[in-house]
């Protein structure tokens, strides 16, 4: 609920303003009734200060201001649902505060006469505690140390023994429950001080002492109350709002401290980030580094790939002329034999020969010439040939071995690849595009 204030004057009796009207609350029908009493007050007094506002009225040294824990769910609801009564008198009537205060004073001081009779008021007790409660109802309307004594002692004589004695009884010296235990709250915590030899209730204004003894009244300021330090409600409100200003301040510093905090903080974890960011960025180097030793050692390999290659091709070449020079000469051995064959076959006879075994002889020396030609140029072939087809596998091994090496390279450089920024990966993706460009021109010249 919003917009509004709920306060007590001296009998307990609680006012409200909402919603622009005064209210009273009747504890017999537990609801607000619209006060024209009270607004006729209000518009006497602001005639008088002009600039005297509901709120300032209500909290003026007449009244207690009520705080929300201080009121019943029920009061809070009813004042929601509060409707102002259409046949009010128009004329502000008298708000009967102590009526049955005074009827209990009455009956009291005539069961205190001459003549003693039982009790008119039944308060669930004993006859002997009824009598007691009937005293301190007696004794309520004396005074304010007087009610607020007889409060206590009502409270004390109830509270334990009999269950509802002491709603009854604040219901009987006509003060709402709540506003009794108000009154028990303030004569515990300060029922036995005394400010100048007096009692504290004969010096300091009730509205004070009740206002000092809400649970949420700093310690300091109740204490302050207690000895006399503070004495008018003013200056009670003029502590708070100092505490308050004193405790928004520190909160303030409290933040500010929390916010310089945070961006230390904040700034540590930067300086930190930035640290894992160079550390990442060094290991990057010392990769690229490292890659660009491993690059280099793979040109050195492939420039010696190369190289071993054309060896190889050379050799080649130079292994079929030697071969091919190798068979000529054993064309050639082959005919000379063949051509010595014939020669003996046409030599003439000097004397009588066998002609089958001069022929048989004559052959097997060709054959013999020439088998022994053909098995050294064969030899020489052999090893010319072993020597080319083991360059060839040596050759091949090396171009596969090469294949291999710039595929396991490419597998180790790609994730880093990735991590490098845009600009730079751009630019590193064509010069790896180039050189396998080269290569690839490079084989297929070799095709």
């Amino acid at each position: 609920m919003s917009e509004y204030i709920i306060s007590q004057n001296c009998n307990g009796v609680s006012y409200a303003y909402f919603r622009g009207r005064f209210w009273r609350w009747d504890e017999s029908a537990r609801a607000w009734k619209e006060s024209h009493l009270l607004a006729q007050k209000f518009d006497k007094a602001k005639a008088v200060e002009k600039w005297l506002t509901p709120e300032a009225f209500l909290t003026s040294d007449e009244f207690i201001p009520m705080d929300d824990y201080e009121l019943p769910d029920q009061m809070l609801t009813a004042l929601r649902d509060a409707k102002p009564c259409k046949n009010a008198p128009i004329d502000p009537v008298e708000e009967p505060e102590t009526a049955v205060v005074r009827a209990t004073g009455t009956d009291v001081a005539e069961q205190f006469g001459n003549t003693p009779a039982a009790p008119s008021f039944d308060f669930g007790a004993d006859d002997q505690t009824n009598v007691l409660l009937l005293q301190d109802a007696q004794t309520f309307i004396t005074g304010n140390m007087a009610r607020i004594m007889a409060a206590k002692h009502a409270h004390d004589l109830t509270a334990n023994h009999y269950k509802g004695s002491w709603g009854k009884w604040c219901a009987a010296v006509g003060i709402s429950r709540d506003t009794g235990d108000r009154m028990v709250s303030v004569a515990a915590q300060c029922g036995n001080i005394q400010l100048e030899g007096k009692s504290i209730f004969d010096v300091q204004p009730m509205k004070l002492l009740y206002a000092a003894a809400k649970p949420s009244t700093p310690e300091e300021v109740k204490q302050a109350v207690f000895t006399g330090d503070i004495t008018t409600y003013k200056e009670y409100q003029e502590a708070l709002a100092q505490i308050k200003a004193e405790k928004d301040r520190t909160n303030a510093a409290e933040a500010e401290r929390d916010k310089l905090l945070g961006a230390q903080n904040r700034a540590a974890w930067a300086e930190s980030h930035i640290q894992d960011v160079e550390a990442q960025r060094d290991a990057a180097l010392a990769d690229v580094q490292g890659l660009t030793e491993q690059n280099a050692r793979l040109n050195a390999e492939k420039e010696k790939a190369v190289q071993s290659y054309n060896e190889m091709y050379e050799s080649r070449i130079a292994a079929n002329l030697q071969r091919q020079k190798a068979e000529a000469e054993r064309d050639r051995a082959e005919a000379r034999a063949h051509k010595a064959e014939d020669a003996l076959k046409h030599q003439p006879i000097t004397a009588v020969v066998d002609e089958e075994e001069v022929e048989r002889r004559a052959g097997e020396k060709a054959y013999q010439m020439a088998a022994d030609m053909t098995a050294e140029l064969q030899e020489k072939l052999d090893a010319v040939t072993g020597d080319a087809e083991q360059d060839v596998r040596n050759a091949y091994d090396s171009v596969l071995l090469a294949s291999r090496a710039m595929l396991n390279a490419w597998q180790m450089v790609k994730p880093q690849f990735r991590k490098l920024p845009e600009e730079q990966r751009e630019a590193l993706a064509n010069q790896i595009i180039h050189t396998i460009s080269s290569i690839q021109g490079e084989v297929t010249k070799c095709l």
